[in-house]
């Protein structure tokens, strides 16, 4: 991406047509950049630039270049299609974090700066998820909502037993925080044009060979020693929080305008196993569903002229009115990124993905103690790390504190994207650089401590979980979304964002049980988490009611794991 500088515009995206082309296929007409929330956007239009407007989001691991198809056929008749790369996609900047709040409010970003009248989303798979939660965040938005094999069904998650499902958490957890550590120096492999577009086949096994060529150029980057996908390295299939596919399905009978839900009748790897019973049950009154035989996941790639047909029929002519304004290269004023401050004598760096972590050390051991396991503690929400804690007065190993990404000295990331589990892989960080500890968390670090306690139990000697700002988070399932417009913070700690997000992020009982029960089976310890809190909220009452939960104070857990080794 072409170097800026405070004086000059950076170039827009590219948009040169890859040499050979692909039959149907058309680069967008324009492109520019968006600021969203810090971060720069690649935006991207086909067609007529004052005509009525569709908003396109593409799918997980895909860029706005799988639209060449189908925006060229929907923009000659009469739309101006807009469409995006998300955050860590195609051409725009790779993000310190994501999550699916964040690319909500880019979504929100770009689309402000399309026109103030409301217009048509469309979204495929993961898009199409999105531009569901964006229908009821922004009703006021949009007119229509097309949603091409975005609507997830419980179909394709695997019915397992109990023991089964915490063999394979754990695995899987594992798998993912090591990944986590990884990803500041993660590249994606090198490769020719052919052999990107073989890797891409094994997620798109029914598309052509040509066209997955022709993608190549587009979404990737040429280096010395090869071609690189520009998807950002720290992006991962797969993941850890508590969403459930059953709540974006929950989403389709809200909508109050006009739906069109497209499904490919083909299993593809990449697809949701969703069934057309499954949409049926939950189209709302002014709903349209259309399944396609022998068509995949990638329904607008596959089938373009089909899905093309079935889009314009559903919309009808083009309004004479409906999007004209068309907005200036740079729609935001540039955020300066906060600046990392010094850390004081006592302070370690840890530097962890794209973040810089402060890890305090606020006490040595105590004397003839120091082969002593230390203990971690772990703040609240807006907080920072400020001293032992009172409860931790007789800890006779060494006490340490971690500053959250966002929070005290740590990292202030560009653009948010907040999640629990991120937080916990923050503390997976500690971990690695002290050892085997014990945890104290206070209010959202208690929630953190539990969570690592579950994802790292040959390393948490016992999590102990106290009151404090952010114990109750947003509850037990998504609520109404709300998009704020955020801006540059006058004091960028705590982060704005992060008091925002993670005040809302959901907590299902049953997703914070499965953490104790991967402490319990592999920590060696009969009692590996201690609930010491006044207020509990839903899932702390499902902890407390967990075989190896301890129900007492912070003093008296901490006596316990003071000494507390594992088998």
């Amino acid at each position: 991406m072409p170097a800026t500088t405070a004086h000059t515009q950076p170039e827009a995206p590219d948009i040169t047509p890859p040499s050979p082309g692909y039959p149907g296929a058309r680069r967008p007409d324009r492109s520019r950049w968006v600021q969203a929330n810090g971060l720069r956007l690649a935006a991207y239009e086909w067609g007529d630039p004052d005509g009525p407007v569709i908003f396109m989001a593409h799918g997980g691991f895909d860029f706005a270049g799988t639209y060449d198809q189908l925006a060229p056929r929907l923009a000659d008749a009469g739309w101006r299609c807009v469409s995006w790369d998300a955050r860590g996609h195609g051409n725009s900047q790779h993000a310190p974090l994501y999550s699916w709040t964040a690319d909500e409010r880019d979504a929100l970003a770009v689309l402000d700066t399309i026109t103030d009248e409301p217009v048509v989303f469309l979204g495929h798979s993961k898009g199409g998820g999105l531009m569901l939660d964006m229908a009821h965040a922004v009703p006021h938005r949009l007119t229509h909502l097309v949603n091409l094999d975005g609507l997830p069904s419980r179909n394709a998650w695997p019915d397992l037993a109990e023991r089964e499902r915490t063999a394979m958490l754990h695995s899987e957890l594992t798998a993912w925080l090591d990944h986590r550590r990884r990803i500041a120096s993660a590249e994606r492999p090198p490769g020719t044009i052919a052999e990107l577009a073989a890797r891409r086949a094994r997620m798109n096994p029914r598309l052509d060979a040509a066209w997955l060529e022709y993608v190549v150029p587009i979404g990737a980057t040429e280096h010395p020693d090869g071609w690189r996908w520009n998807i950002d390295p720290s992006l991962r299939f797969g993941g850890f929080g508590p969403w459930r596919p059953e709540w974006a399905m929950e989403h389709l009978p809200g909508i109050g305008v006009p739906v069109l839900g497209v499904l490919g009748l083909e299993y593809e790897l990449m697809g949701w196993g969703t069934t057309p019973q499954d949409v049926l049950v939950n189209l709302p009154g002014r709903g349209r569903y259309e399944g396609l035989e022998g068509v995949g996941h990638f329904v607008h790639i596959e089938a373009p002229d089909t899905v093309a047909e079935l889009v314009l029929d559903f919309l009808g002519d083009p309004p004479v009115h409906g999007g004209g304004r068309n907005a200036p290269r740079q729609v935001a004023p540039q955020w300066e990124g906060a600046d990392e401050p010094d850390l004081p004598d006592g302070v370690t760096a840890l530097h962890h993905g794209k973040v810089r972590l402060a890890l305090h050390r606020l006490r040595d051991a105590t004397p003839g103690n120091d082969d002593h396991h230390p203990l971690l503690v772990v703040h609240g929400l807006g907080e920072h790390t400020d001293g032992v804690p009172v409860e931790a007065d007789e800890w006779p190993g060494p006490v340490f504190g971690l500053d959250l990404t966002g929070h005290g000295l740590s990292s202030v990331p560009t653009g948010g994207g907040y999640t629990a589990e991120v937080l916990m892989a923050d503390v997976d960080a500690a971990l690695a650089e002290i050892g085997p500890c014990t945890l104290l968390g206070r209010g959202l670090g208690a929630y953190v401590a539990l969570l690592a306690a579950g994802g790292r139990p040959d390393k948490v000697r016992g999590a102990v979980l106290t009151d404090g700002p952010g114990l109750v988070g947003g509850g037990i399932r998504p609520h109404s979304p709300t998009l704020p417009r955020l801006g540059p913070a006058p004091t960028p700690r705590p982060d704005p964002v992060v008091m925002l997000e993670m005040a809302r992020d959901v907590r299902p009982p049953d997703y914070a049980t499965d953490y104790v029960r991967q402490a319990l089976e592999w920590s060696g310890l009969d009692t590996p988490v201690a609930v010491c809190t006044r207020v509990r909220p839903e899932w702390v009452t499902a902890v407390v009611e967990q075989p190896g939960v301890l129900d007492t104070t912070a003093r008296d857990a901490l006596r316990r794991y003071a000494h507390a080794t594992h088998t």
